[in-house]
């Protein structure tokens, strides 16, 4: 036996680690140095929803910033936008699933996703129950009719913890009690009240 096995594994007097519990912990060392973890499970998990943004696409930052991040493809939809309002939408593809990005003076203002396989840090996604929402964030959600929309349901809020000029930034859950959570919208608190797009 090595002197470096020897070390690890101690003399029979000392260990005190059944050998089947060493090679188990062995085995898994070299699993996660050699990289079992597939890679769209890594991705899933770095494109996951906050109340900044999805993932390294973030509300606020330029379009020039999100054409450089890796990996995500921006496609604009419907016409340029005129200068009374600088509104257009662009559909977004990463790790296999799409979303779509409200731009507003070319800047991110609101991140729309309609998609099953996007979810939030504590594991919300589209397609799960206005319940479980709830019971994920608890206090922290406020719930309102659908701005207008009365028959899409509700629109379940959950704030901050980061606010830029007074305005929280936000993640809203837009849900129904027989669809469970339709899309989930995150912006600024005053960009995910609102039911429209581009007006």
């Amino acid at each position: 036996m090595s002197s470096v096995a020897e070390s690890f594994l101690g003399s029979r007097d000392r260990v005190h680690t059944p050998l089947w519990q060493v090679v188990l912990i062995l085995a898994t060392a070299v699993r996660l140095w050699a990289g079992a973890v597939p890679a769209s499970t890594a991705a899933e998990l770095e494109w996951r929803i906050h109340a900044r943004g999805l993932g390294r696409l973030t509300v606020g930052m330029t379009m020039a910033q999100a054409r450089q991040l890796p990996g995500i493809q921006l496609e604009e939809l419907g016409p340029r936008p005129v200068p009374a309002n600088y509104c257009t939408y662009f559909r977004v593809r990463l790790v296999g699933q799409e979303c779509r990005v409200r731009v507003m003076r070319d800047r991110v203002d609101r991140i729309e996703v309609s998609s099953p396989g996007f979810r939030t840090l504590s594991g919300i996604g589209v397609g799960d129950s206005i319940d479980r929402v709830k019971a994920a964030y608890t206090e922290r959600i406020a719930v309102e009719s659908h701005h207008y929309l009365w028959d899409r349901g509700y629109v379940l809020m959950v704030l901050g913890p980061y606010t830029i000029s007074g305005d929280a930034y936000g993640v809203a859950f837009v849900a129904s009690p027989s669809k469970g959570v339709t899309e989930i919208w995150v912006g600024r608190y005053t960009g995910i009240r609102e039911s429209e797009g581009c007006t």
